[in-house]
């Protein structure tokens, strides 16, 4: 099946998940099912110690599933310490139309940029995987800039671009 990605990155707490928020209402109102996966390098705990899940992965089970007949969360170990979230997202979000991947830096997509107010460098100068930016500031570029708030001009960009990496 080819997936159709979109590509967010940038500095924490520069707007990703609002940005991202207003993609999944957008395409949902275009009748498009919307799964996000998000890729960070630090830890993170879903699955508190003494809780059955994490009781059943001690045990040695390699996955454990939790549900409510309304939603369910799985926690797996990888099978390799170099699966990167494509291969995640062509495997777990088979059903989903468009896949929004934020964090994943490294990734060869092509991608869009959220530039905040960190005092860091913005990403765009060093990674030519990044095709626009979504800012308030102003930037000696050429790449296109649309405000943090123009979700419109957003998405005609992701068309534009082809922003909507395939065949992945």
């Amino acid at each position: 099946m080819s997936h159709r990605i979109i590509s967010i990155t940038g500095r924490s707490g520069s707007g990703k998940t609002t940005l991202i928020e207003k993609l999944i209402v957008y395409y949902n109102s275009i009748d498009e099912n919307v799964s996000v996966l998000k890729s960070m390098r630090h830890d993170f705990d879903t699955d508190p110690v003494g809780k059955d899940t994490y009781r059943y992965r001690e045990s040695g089970a390699r996955a454990s599933l939790i549900t409510n007949g309304k939603k369910f969360s799985l926690i797996s170990k990888l099978d390799s310490s170099d699966e990167n979230p494509i291969e995640l997202a062509a495997r777990y979000f088979n059903k989903s139309d468009i896949i929004i991947i934020e964090g994943f830096k490294q990734g060869n997509l092509k991608k869009i940029e959220v530039i905040g107010d960190s005092i860091e460098a913005p990403l765009f100068t060093e990674d030519p995987g990044i095709k626009i930016l979504v800012t308030d500031k102003f930037f000696e570029t050429s790449l296109p800039i649309y405000k943090r708030d123009d979700i419109q001009g957003i998405i005609k960009a992701i068309d534009r671009f082809n922003l909507l990496n395939t065949n992945l």
